[in-house]
């Protein structure tokens, strides 16, 4: 079966772009288009379903409720085939609906309010939050911002292991698993992070982790209205509105268009 596709990152978080069909099972298929030696390579799919429905499957064929870079990447191709009329436009996603606003080169999406309740993150016990706990002898804080994340500050992200990433992230706690970002605070304004997130391992960038990160850290007294996030290959900026809700900017980039030849 031939499967067409166009291929997009956000911040070198990429994705491969697929109009959805029933005949297909988009888990199986996640798991092979998206591997880097026999497929064509990319950390999820994500699934656009006419009109206005977004779905996500990590790489390992596992749904994820929501994708920040993953929405702007939608969200920038579904403004290049002229599949919306304005730059204003609400996408339907598992965690919820998601306002997206573009603003020329960059996206602006709104997460909503961040859910620190460990029942919605799948936390064993379901406890009412889960902040500055010890796992494995590592403290952590744990929030929801359409994905579950942990936010654990470091002193040089380059250094954790990739074994720390995973004992987190697979941890028993974690009924559903979870993502991990490690975060080195450069000032009020600036943080470095890099997600180990789960379906998928470390990641180049990741929107909701982000979030994330700015949503524990407001929540800490550590940093400023409105933040950068510095990852690998690109920059986000993360505030809240009057609402609390969580604004999230950044870039989405065409890389290509195809075919998988799907078995």
């Amino acid at each position: 079966m031939k499967v067409e596709f166009m291929k997009y990152h956000g911040c070198g978080n990429d994705f491969l772009l697929i109009n959805f069909t029933d005949e297909i099972d988009y888990s199986d298929l996640a798991k092979k288009i998206c591997n880097r030696n026999l497929g064509v390579g990319a950390d999820g799919i994500i699934v656009f379903q006419a009109p206005s429905t977004m779905l996500f499957y990590n790489a390992d064929g596992s749904a994820g409720s929501m994708c920040g870079n993953g929405l702007r990447c939608l969200a920038r191709y579904l403004h290049d085939i002229k599949k919306v009329d304005n730059d204003y436009f609400i996408v339907n996603t598992p965690a919820g609906p998601k306002p997206v606003m573009i603003l020329g080169e960059l996206i602006e999406i709104n997460l909503g309010k961040p859910d620190f309740s460990g029942k919605v993150m799948k936390i064993k016990d379901e406890p009412d939050n889960y902040i500055g706990q010890k796992i494995c002898g590592i403290e952590v804080s744990a929030v929801f911002t359409g994905a579950a994340h942990l936010v654990v500050y470091v002193d040089d992200i380059e250094t954790v292991e990739t074994k720390t990433g995973m004992a987190l992230s697979n941890h028993s706690l974690f009924t559903d698993r979870i993502n991990v970002n490690f975060v080195k605070m450069i000032n009020r304004e600036t943080f470095a992070v890099r997600t180990f997130e789960r379906g998928v391992g470390w990641t180049a960038a990741c929107g909701t982790g982000a979030a994330a990160v700015y949503a524990i850290s407001y929540l800490k007294g550590l940093c400023a209205e409105a933040i950068s996030v510095r990852f690998r290959y690109g920059t986000v900026k993360v505030h809240y509105n009057n609402q609390h809700q969580l604004l999230l900017t950044g870039p989405a980039e065409k890389i290509a268009k195809g075919y998988f030849y799907y078995k």
